[in-house]
């Protein structure tokens, strides 16, 4: 599975919706993962670096989890690569139609965030660029609006 960095300017939208995603997930996480998973997860990490090489046994071991935006549009790709026409189309419409409630006084930090992506779901957003072109436009539609589709699907997934 390689991975690539991508830097692709949101759009304020599509950052706040990216921000509540993480938020929730990283809850979600922080709740299912408990004080007795985490020496599991560290002993079994210890454990493969000791059958790895004996040297590597004497490695203190301190694992931290956190979702990040690459992980949510991972995520959110994943979900969204089978939909059909119709499926964008409702997206489409209920994001022209929701797009004015978002609070517009919320820090959500940079709109430009490093990406780093699995190489197959750059070239799967990339093949939406070619997909969401309107009949009306010379060029392909722009990553920044194919991410804030995809996210924004996502988010109606979750917040159904």
């Amino acid at each position: 599975m390689a991975r690539t960095y991508m830097s692709v300017r949101l759009s304020y939208e599509a950052k706040y919706w990216l921000e509540v995603l993480q938020a929730s997930i990283q809850e979600e996480l922080d709740q299912q993962i408990n004080d007795s998973d985490m020496e599991n997860i560290e002993l079994i990490i210890r454990d493969y670096l000791e059958n790895k090489q004996d040297i590597l046994s004497g490695v203190s071991i301190t694992t931290i989890f956190k979702v990040s935006a690459s992980s949510v549009i991972e995520k959110a790709y994943e979900q969204t690569k089978n939909y059909s026409a119709k499926q964008w189309e409702n997206v489409l419409t209920s994001l022209q139609e929701n797009v004015r409630n978002i609070p517009k006084d919320k820090a959500v930090g940079t709109l430009a965030p490093r990406l780093y992506l699995d190489e197959e779901v750059v070239s799967g957003l990339e093949k939406y660029q070619k997909e969401f072109m309107l009949k009306d436009m010379v060029r392909v539609a722009r990553m920044s609006y194919v991410l804030k589709l995809v996210i924004y699907a996502y988010y109606l997934e979750i917040y159904k």
